[in-house]
């Protein structure tokens, strides 16, 4: 969603050159001259991919972190800079590969994609084939055949992609936004599938709008994303740890230490520590969001203050968990109590600091925001209107409304045009919808009405 509202707000095509497609020798040229960038990148990729749930979610921010933290001159980063292109394109290649291994060996899909697969194996092999231990023992050729198939298919879409490459850069000459309602509609409609509640819209839009506030001063992205993405399965390998060490600390002294400082632990504990120590070092030279303008103190401030006040809220809430379940609330006092820490510095920084210094840096400050044709809330208010709108008429109807008012009077576009821009989105939603036997997001509207599929 900070993509998308940024993009729209400069009310003009993706690319700023009217002819793409081509330099592939020079693409060569600079890959081969950053071949040790992409090698390690590869290898991120390969490790992320690996832990189930969080290759597909985060990987090429961290690529994009370690090209940003290992590069000397950092200013173009942000506007063209080719390693930034070459690292995570490499972890992204690399990480369909590590996401193979927890899903052939554990049956644990690796990422979203890896998931789609188990569920297609299941399908196509007609009960018989399970991915895990089994098919290590009893199906092992088809075990090589899924490796390899991997590798032949991204050679084969590497050679589709040279040849389509010309008519793909075309999508990019198109104006955003004619193409952003359609990307968010689909957003919404895969959000709403996650749990099948009006209340998983609501959720899009808030960490949308806080992702929005992030990228504008100058917050990690990614940081907060790692997080979101292992929140629940570090939650709970941590409530299983507290209790196991709980057990063998009540046995005895020797039996807890040998549980909580076993070599791997303590291998964790020192790369944690030196990941800390080198990155609060290098913390001056790395920008989350690129180059950003400082602005005044008063809208980071009011925004610090917010994100303290959420985490105190998060403190006294688990003050309510009851003593007999104490473990529950051990991880979520640990990663507020930090959180909290942190916030505490970074407000003592402000209260020292100048206000062109880069700790109040405003995106919305900088000229090249200031000359954008829509502001900010102006660009919000058209995806919160198709929220509420949503919660009254039900999904679709309150599409095909905004489809309407946004290609008319937003994209300003013909309103034969419109009609027909509008059409083809809801056709297109309808079918998905039907070809995935999913339901659309109700509003007050069905509960009160019966109304045919796809309104009702």
């Amino acid at each position: 969603i900070p993509e998308i509202v940024a993009l729209l707000r400069k009310d003009q095509a993706i690319a700023d050159r009217p002819v793409l497609g081509s330099g592939w020798v020079q693409g060569i040229r600079d890959w081969w001259q950053h071949k040790f960038l992409s090698m390690r990148c590869a290898i991120i990729g390969v490790v992320v991919g690996v832990i189930p749930g969080l290759g597909g979610s985060v990987v090429d921010w961290i690529a994009y972190g370690h090209t940003v933290q290992t590069t000397r001159d950092k200013q173009h980063f942000g506007s063209g800079e080719i390693r930034g292109v070459i690292g995570p394109e490499s972890s992204n290649n690399a990480k369909e590969g590590g996401g193979l291994v927890p899903t052939l060996l554990f049956g644990i899909p690796g990422s979203g994609s890896m998931a789609i697969f188990i569920g297609a194996l299941a399908l196509l092999g007609s009960g018989e084939l399970e991915v895990g231990q089994t098919m290590l023992k009893n199906n092992l050729n088809y075990t090589y055949s899924i490796v390899w198939m991997l590798g032949i298919a991204n050679v084969m879409g590497t050679v589709l992609c040279i040849i389509l490459s010309s008519q793909i850069a075309k999508l990019t000459n198109i104006r955003f936004a004619l193409i952003a309602p359609y990307i968010f509609m689909i957003i919404a409609f895969a959000a709403f599938q996650s749990g099948q509640n009006l209340m998983d819209l609501v959720a899009l839009f808030a960490i949308g709008l806080l992702g929005i506030m992030m990228r504008r001063f100058d917050w990690s992205r990614p940081a907060f994303l790692i997080g979101f993405v292992l929140a629940n399965p570090v939650e709970n390998y941590t409530n299983n740890a507290t209790q196991i060490a709980g057990i063998r600390f009540a046995r005895s002294l020797e039996a807890g230490f040998d549980y909580v400082a076993s070599p791997i632990v303590i291998t964790l504990l020192i790369i944690t520590v030196i990941s800390v120590v080198v990155g609060l070092r290098q913390a001056k030279n790395i920008r989350a969001e690129g180059e950003v303008g400082g602005g005044t103190k008063r809208a980071p401030l009011i925004f610090l203050f917010g994100m303290m006040g959420f985490i105190i809220y998060a403190l006294v809430n688990t003050a309510s968990i009851p003593q007999y379940a104490f473990v529950d609330a051990v991880f979520p006092v640990f990663v507020a109590s930090v959180s909290l820490a942190a916030a505490l510095g970074l407000m003592a920084q402000m209260m020292l600091k100048p206000e062109n210094d880069a700790v109040f840096a405003d995106r919305e400050c900088d000229e090249e925001t200031r000359q954008m044709p829509f502001g900010l809330w102006q660009t919000l208010a058209w995806f919160a209107g198709l929220l509420i709108a949503t919660s009254i008429f039900g999904f679709i109807i309150a599409l095909g409304g905004f489809l309407l008012l946004f290609f008319h009077y937003r994209a300003r576009i013909s309103p034969i045009r419109t009609i027909v821009q509008a059409i083809i989105g809801v056709m297109f939603m309808c079918g998905m919808a039907w070809t995935l036997n999913r339901d659309f997001p109700p509003g007050l509207l069905q509960h009160f009405i019966t109304l045919p599929w796809p309104l009702g």
